[in-house]
């Protein structure tokens, strides 16, 4: 299980950019929020969690092989937690991704900016790479997937399934067939 930082690392990174801290900086503040949202998962788990939060891929795998859920954020700077999400579903030889998020599912554009965006129910690799490309990659602002990301998906030809992560049930809601959020699939 991989989690993002969040409002949180929104709510550090804004004013640090606006003093003129630069990326790879913001990059480690963010990777903080989201261990710090991992932990805090971790310790709601409690004893069906291992303990501790990875800070790596190749911890990932050794917190993994117990047997217990993991919870992790960011690795590195420069890729999102959506980029982790990937390379564990990789490693882990997943053959899909659920990415529960705010939004409902992947839009033709970005909704808040172009009232005429459309929710697409089915789209590929390709197309998703397409939309993402009109955003920028800054600290905190990786709303979709990054390139990154999108590169592990396509070459693990993992299937992704966007929801609205604000209410759980929608995982489950997805699993028993309902057609909700919006499914990526590999080119």
């Amino acid at each position: 299980m991989i989690v993002g930082g969040g409002k949180t690392a929104r709510d550090y990174i804004k004013p640090l950019r606006d003093m003129g801290v630069n990326e790879g900086l913001l990059d480690l503040v963010g990777i903080r929020a989201s261990r710090l949202n991992a932990y805090t998962l971790t310790l709601l788990l409690g004893d069906r969690a291992y303990p501790e939060v990875p800070g790596s891929i190749e911890q990932f795998l050794e917190y993994w092989a117990t047997g217990r859920i993991v919870v992790a954020g960011g690795f590195q700077p420069g890729q999102s937690t959506n980029a982790v999400s990937a390379l564990v579903a990789e490693a882990t030889h997943s053959d899909i991704l659920y990415n529960l998020t705010t939004v409902d599912g992947v839009y033709s554009d970005d909704p808040k900016r172009n009232p005429k965006a459309r929710k697409l129910d089915t789209l590929t690799v390709k197309e998703l790479r397409g939309i993402i490309e009109k955003n920028k990659a800054e600290a905190g602002t990786y709303e979709l997937f990054d390139r990154l990301a999108l590169d592990i998906i396509e070459r693990s030809k993992i299937k992704v399934v966007v929801l609205d992560g604000r209410d759980p049930w929608n995982l489950i809601r997805h699993m028993k067939g309902e057609k909700i959020g919006s499914l990526v699939l590999p080119d």
